[in-house]
């Protein structure tokens, strides 16, 4: 359809639905061939039929889809009104349960579907004429008020051939120019998404006269949306009319953005010129759902191997930098208001939610946007780059993101040059994963474990070691990969994304500790088979549990006689607060990853699991004991 791509003209898709004996196949016959057709007279079920170009209101083709009322049937009718761009309901007018059958059955269908088409609703009279006569809006206004996917309830019947037509008209219409996206006519105002795309736009040609767009920028912006300039007259007549309508919407002789926004809603929504608002919407990207559509998002820009990553480029730091800085005083509406011209706070909901620090008043600071967003390019590049052009509006989005060099070339030659630096925790349950990771990030320590809850975690931040980076902080995230009773269950594209592994294991368990061993054994396995190895350390936690720092002495000394190849295990206490670089330690790594990598069994002739049943049994008990 053409509101889903970018100048595409594909069919618009129109589906009829309703309950048997409302005249769905009728209604199409009428408004194809000008003839009234009774029932009897034709098909069941009609093919798919084209509405001829002479009766679109578009130069656009047009499908109109006929649908069993079977229950039988009720697999093809969901699979034609997914594919749908527009549903025409019918119902008798003389017959009430055919209406209500569109809110009992049909919106809760619709929306169980995630169909979000607009609906144009066709009511039959049978009666050709009738003293003072119900109208159709009398009649639909009830549901009406319930549904806004309705765009318009038509009344046709026999002997006005054209109504008919004009039921697909309207739907042809609705579709490509929807009323539902932009406007809710219940509460007779904008919708978010509508108010954040016509900001963008807005902000395009006022920011750099002090977000007041003036004569020239109308000019500039009418010339984009239609390619014909705005003469002097016309700028000027706009901004006075909205100074009548509302005073504060115009200063210094130009549109604020609330008169911008009175301007769209009197002079495009109420005076029904859908067509001139999507016009301008299309010509800055949007689809049917008010987001950018795929061909304004450079997916080549991060086109990538498994071991390859993508970041920010300090062009696109720059840029985000300006933004933050422009609502840095706003305290806690600042990320509404920072994400004021996108459809939302992209960071709202997991995996985002949560993952990064925030201050005492809940406000991010620019260390923790800065890291959040180069976790959403690490995990999601194109969302990234998408909600990047909502709030920076770069000339050439491109240019905010690069590729990293591939990880088994950084081990080759032994140093990473990346900024953003992946971190996968591992460990048994109980082990204080999740409780590191909060101390990561600065949460408070919560003696509630989050174990059994099954989901993949995040925390970012920026992070600095001077033997590494100098000045320079790097942003480091840890991933937390949720503990499984019956193994890990990791795919090589997973691991390959992957700088370096902790494993977390519980200084005061005995088993904790052969579970840990366990995983990183069986990780390193499962990585140098994949050809995606990488630096692995051993962290115990739960130092506060009155441990022998003997005892710790102890087990360090056996890895390393066993040379295995990593580093002695990182006490750490996240109660607290006590995390002995760990996290310098980590950067430390990743930038040599050539080192710190296990040596499995396919390297030593030997398995890392038999290192447990080399442990004297005095020894273990002393390391429970102690740690």
């Amino acid at each position: 359809m053409t509101s889903d791509s970018y100048g595409s003209t594909r069919p618009v898709r129109i589906v009829v639905v309703g309950e048997k004996g409302t005249w769905k196949s009728s209604l199409i016959m009428a408004a194809v061939t000008d003839h009234y057709h009774h029932d009897p007279n034709i098909p069941p079920l009609l093919p798919y039929t084209n509405l001829p170009s002479e009766k679109c209101s578009e130069d656009v083709p047009t499908i109109l889809i006929d649908t069993s009322s079977k229950p039988e049937d009720k697999g093809d009718v969901i699979r034609e009104v997914m594919e749908a761009d527009a549903i025409v309901f019918t119902f008798a007018m003389d017959r009430q349960e055919t209406l209500d059958s569109l809110s009992e059955y049909w919106l809760p269908l619709f929306r169980q579907l995630e169909v979000r088409v607009p609906i144009v609703v066709a009511g039959h009279r049978v009666i050709k004429e009738e003293h003072n006569p119900v109208s159709i809006e009398e009649i639909a206004t009830p549901i009406r008020q319930q549904c806004q996917e309705i765009e318009i309830c038509i009344e046709w019947s026999a002997p006005r051939l054209s109504d008919a037509q004009m039921v697909f008209v309207q739907a042809q219409v609705a579709a490509m120019y929807p009323i539902g996206p932009v406007y809710d006519q219940v509460t007779n105002s904008l919708k978010p998404c509508c108010v954040a795309a016509l900001k963008r736009m807005f902000e395009i040609y006022a920011r750099d006269n002090d977000y007041i767009i003036n004569d020239d920028g109308l000019n500039d912006l009418n010339v984009h949306c239609f390619g014909i300039p705005l003469m002097h007259s016309q700028s000027r007549a706009l901004i006075e009319y909205v100074q009548e309508l509302c005073q504060e919407g115009v200063q210094e002789n130009g549109l604020t953005i609330d008169g911008f926004l009175v301007l769209i809603t009197t002079k495009l929504i109420k005076d029904g010129k859908l067509k001139t608002l999507w016009t301008m919407l299309r010509a800055f990207g949007y689809n049917k759902d008010l987001r950018l559509v795929d061909e304004m998002i450079p997916y080549s820009s991060f086109k990538r191997m498994p071991d390859q990553s993508v970041e920010l480029t300090d062009e696109a730091i720059g840029y985000l930098r300006r933004a933050y800085h422009r609502f840095d005083n706003l305290g806690p509406q600042m990320m509404e208001s920072l994400f004021e011209t996108a459809p939302g706070n992209p960071w709202n909901e997991a995996p985002y939610k949560d993952a990064a620090e925030v201050t005492t008043n809940g406000v991010l600071s620019l260390e923790a946007f800065l890291s959040l967003w180069s976790l959403m390019t690490l995990l999601d590049p194109a969302r990234s780059l998408e909600y990047f052009i909502y709030i920076c509006h770069p000339e050439d989005p491109s240019s905010a993101v690069r590729v990293t060099r591939s990880r088994e070339l950084d081990r080759k030659e032994k140093n990473s040059e990346r900024n953003v630096v992946q971190c996968f925790v591992f460990g048994p349950k109980n082990a204080g994963k999740s409780a590191l990771l909060s101390g990561f990030i600065g949460r408070p320590y919560d003696d509630d474990n989050r174990n059994g809850l099954g989901e993949e975690r995040y925390g970012v931040k920026m992070v600095g070691n001077s033997n590494v980076t100098g000045d320079t902080k790097k942003t480091l995230v840890m991933k937390e990969i949720p503990y499984q009773e019956d193994g890990l269950s990791l795919s090589d594209e997973s691991l390959a994304s992957c700088d370096v592994a902790v494993f977390v294991y519980d200084s005061s368990d005995e088993s904790s500790w052969k579970r840990a061993i366990d995983m990183l054994g069986e990780v390193a396995t499962i990585s140098e088979d994949a050809g995606f190895e990488f630096p692995c350390l051993m962290v115990a936690a739960k130092m506060d549990l009155d441990s022998f720092p003997m005892a710790i002495q102890e087990s360090t000394k056996i890895i390393a006689t066993q040379d295995i190849g990593i580093e002695a295990p990182i006490p750490i206490s996240s109660k607290l607060g006590n995390f002995d670089d760990l996290f310098c330690k980590i950067l430390t790594v990743a930038q040599n990853p050539h080192l710190c990598i296990p040596e499995t069994e396919s390297k030593q002739k030997r398995s890392l699991k038999l290192i447990n049943s080399w442990i004297p049994d005095c020894l273990v008990k002393c390391l429970c004991i102690s740690s």
